[in-house]
């Protein structure tokens, strides 16, 4: 994501900024811990000097710079929001958000490490001068001898694509979406650098998409499987009637409601490029789209459901969970690297399977990449990969069940896993190889599950440890054969189970009896994967009661005393907090969306029971939440 961002600037950057760590005390006053002002200091653009009446700081070797007078120096919109302490600047359609004691900025709406964070002196925002020469385009020299700040602009426009302009109303562009090209009717508007596209091209050229009014100001539009409510005029918006904020603000001109482009694309996962001087914009969305339909959303309450008499675990698949840390800080590191969770494995079986599970969020404040590594310990025998496929995906905001645990639930059920370049690779005794590699961008969280199957190349006894593993500074990842870090036995879970699936039967329904319902993943009668039983318990293991990467069976005999065809109903509803996942039920998959409990549930399609018995067959996985259970309740459709 942060190479992404660099391809973003107009122009090629070169930093030669010296960072001051041999600066003139003399030349300084100190006015605060590390902190001083520096004197005689100019600032030339260009080669004419800049206006800057306050001070210039240094902290730590750092040179820092008044925001708001430098930025309108260099042309750029600065405003200042006090409630968040951040200060937002837009040049050349690019948009920078700082925080004050942030290292943390948003580079059109995305994550970016900074080296210091801005602060205020004297109630103006200041920042480091080497952010300001990697995001605005600039190329910056600190003449040590002639105490001179020099900036250039480059002009030309490079090799990249040129910065988005506001575009003059009624300019008449060529789309493409996913390789379609449509020649537009309608005009593209550009505002603050966001392109804004009548909702119409998305839902006539996106298969199975659609776009209607709810109101005259408020219009809905289902894309590639989600449902995205705007408002004319409103930042705010639903997305699966779920409330979500952004930055851009959808508006109706001419009849048609214009949404934000970069949003979606966002949302979706994809790319956007718009070339103004030929009056074309493509776009891409990436290959996810969900493969199931999301069942309709009711309201109201269901009655309290018992727990499931008993289950079982099932199959053969192992299950390596790596949720704990699900926060990862530089405050659980010793350094920048460090194994996250591990499974050990000695085993005399022809083919091992295993299915590895991950969930974690970057605070480190700098990109990292997470890793699922096999060591070999074997001191004879090879190990091969026969199999490897999996899912993964990435997310910057507060819907992570939509845009990774639904995507990945919907993938397992559906069997659409996607195959793995690690397939067929060989292990020898003594080495470590990658099986699949995630970039993390700061603040940004990876959700994966990866399916894998080991054999012995000799056929004789396998030893080997799967991990996965954490790396800063592109370190190499084969190398981290450390325990892992230590738990938090009150979060999430980490461990290693014998089976990736669960089964129960809950006891038969008579037609025409009251509705019954029954709670999964209750953490109760249900919960065999505990920290007792896990394989790998190295610094710690937490049990996973709410059977995060798991498959639940549910088989649900019928009986129907009336002779004749009769019709039952399957309703689910969640148990702790908002629920969401998918469920397949007799072969189809069905996505559930998020559901407020004892305000929410979702009906599967009606079931005819022609004989005197049936079983209606469900398998269940949860899409990630706060507290997982959920309900299966049965009854009767007069």
């Amino acid at each position: 994501m942060i190479k992404r961002i660099k391809a973003l600037c107009v122009l090629v950057i070169v930093v030669l900024v010296a960072l001051f760590s041999n600066f003139n005390v003399s030349a300084a006053t100190l006015v605060g811990k590390d902190l001083y002002t520096m004197k005689n200091v100019s600032i030339e653009i260009n080669g004419k000097k800049a206006s800057i009446k306050s001070s210039i700081l240094n902290k730590k070797g750092h040179l820092l710079l008044p925001m708001r007078e430098l930025y309108e120096a260099l042309g750029a919109q600065v405003s200042w929001d006090p409630k968040k302490k951040t200060a937002s600047s837009i040049r050349n359609g690019k948009r920078v958000d700082l925080t004050i004691n942030s290292k943390t900025a948003k580079v059109d709406g995305v994550s970016v490490s900074m080296e210091v964070a801005p602060l205020l002196y004297k109630n103006r925002t200041y920042f480091p001068l080497r952010f300001a020469s990697e995001n605005f385009d600039g190329i910056v020299v600190w003449n040590e001898g002639k105490q001179k700040v020099e900036i250039t602009l480059d002009q030309s426009n490079g090799s990249n694509p040129p910065p988005t302009p506001n575009v003059p109303e009624g300019e008449k562009y060529t789309l493409y979406i996913n390789n379609q090209k449509i020649m537009m009717d309608d005009p593209v508007i550009i505002k603050e650098g966001r392109t804004y596209i009548p909702a119409k091209y998305f839902y006539n050229y996106v298969e199975d998409s659609s776009g209607l009014w709810v109101s005259d100001r408020v219009f809905e539009m289902l894309l590639a499987g989600l449902s995205f409510q705007f408002t004319d005029g409103s930042n705010n918006i639903l997305v699966n009637q779920e409330p979500v904020s952004i930055d851009e603000k959808p508006f109706i001109k001419s009849g048609e409601m214009y949404v934000p482009a970069p949003f979606l694309v966002k949302a979706l996962g994809g790319n956007l490029r718009n070339l103004v001087d030929r009056k074309e914009i493509y776009i891409t969305f990436n290959d996810y789209m969900f493969y199931s339909e999301f069942l309709e959303k009711q309201e109201g309450s269901t009655p309290k459901p018992q727990y499931i008499p008993n289950a079982q675990l099932e199959g053969s698949r192992n299950l390596l969970v790596s949720d704990n840390p699900e926060k990862i800080n530089a405050y659980m590191l010793y350094g920048t690297t460090a194994t996250l969770s591990m499974q050990e494995v000695q085993s005399t079986t022809a083919t091992n399977e295993h299915r590895v599970f991950g969930w974690h969020l970057n605070e480190l404040g700098t990109k990292a990449k997470i890793a699922i590594t096999i060591q070999n310990i074997s001191d004879t025998n090879s190990i091969k990969i026969t199999n490897s496929k999996g899912l993964a995906k990435t997310s910057d905001n507060s819907w992570i069940t939509y845009n990774v645990g639904l995507p990945i639930a919907d993938s397992v059920l559906n069997g659409k896993l996607k195959n793995s370049e690690s397939t067929g690779i060989v292990i020898n005794p003594g080495e470590t190889k990658v099986i699949e590699a995630y970039d993390l961008a700061p603040e940004f969280l990876v959700g994966f599950l990866q399916d894998i199957d080991i054999s012995s190349v000799n056929g004789g006894n396998s030893k080997y440890i799967i991990r996965t593993v954490l790396a800063q500074n592109d370190e190499d990842l084969t190398k981290v054969h450390s325990d892992p870090i230590s738990t938090d036995r009150y979060a999430h879970p980490r461990g290693a189970w014998p089976q990736s699936t669960l089964k129960t039967e809950i006891p038969a329904y008579t037609v025409g009896t009251p509705e019954v319902g029954y709670n999964l993943s209750n953490g109760q009668t249900d919960h065999l994967l505990t920290a007792e039983n896990s394989l790998s318990t190295i610094n710690g293991s937490v049990g996973n009661p709410g059977h995060f990467g798991m498959t639940y069976k549910v088989s649900i005999p019928i009986v129907n005393p009336t002779g004749s065809p009769a019709k039952v109903k399957i309703v689910l509803a969640g148990r702790g907090g908002l629920y969401s996942g998918a469920v397949k039920m007799n072969g189809k998959v069905h996505l559930i969306p998020t559901l407020k409990p004892s305000q929410e549930y979702v009906e599967l399609p009606e079931y005819t029971v022609s004989g005197s018995s049936d079983t209606i067959n469900l398998e269940i996985m949860h899409a990630g939440g706060a507290n997982l259970p959920v309900a299966v309740y049965v009854e009767s459709v007069e």
